[in-house]
């Protein structure tokens, strides 16, 4: 058996934690781009739906209350084999 070096290329999903219809919204190939979605996706739900007090942290786009966070959407790392 021959000793071969794998590199597993990774990928990222916007994924959109919705109140019952969790789904990925698209995936990137860089995770700059991801987050160009993020944004993307932060402003929508604020023209569309009227939903304030969102805010763009890191990896997620996250509606504070308090002290506690709500997720709206999130980048996944994905390994692809």
């Amino acid at each position: 058996m021959k000793n071969r070096i794998e590199t597993r290329q990774i990928i990222f999903g916007v994924y959109e934690k919705g109140h019952g219809c969790d789904s990925y919204v698209g995936y990137f190939k860089f995770e700059n781009d991801a987050k160009k979605e993020l944004k993307s996706q932060m402003n929508r739900l604020k023209e569309e739906y009227g939903t304030s007090d969102l805010e763009l942290k890191n990896d997620r786009v996250v509606k504070v209350d308090g002290r506690t966070e709500e997720i709206f959407f999130i980048i996944h790392p994905i390994v692809l084999r």
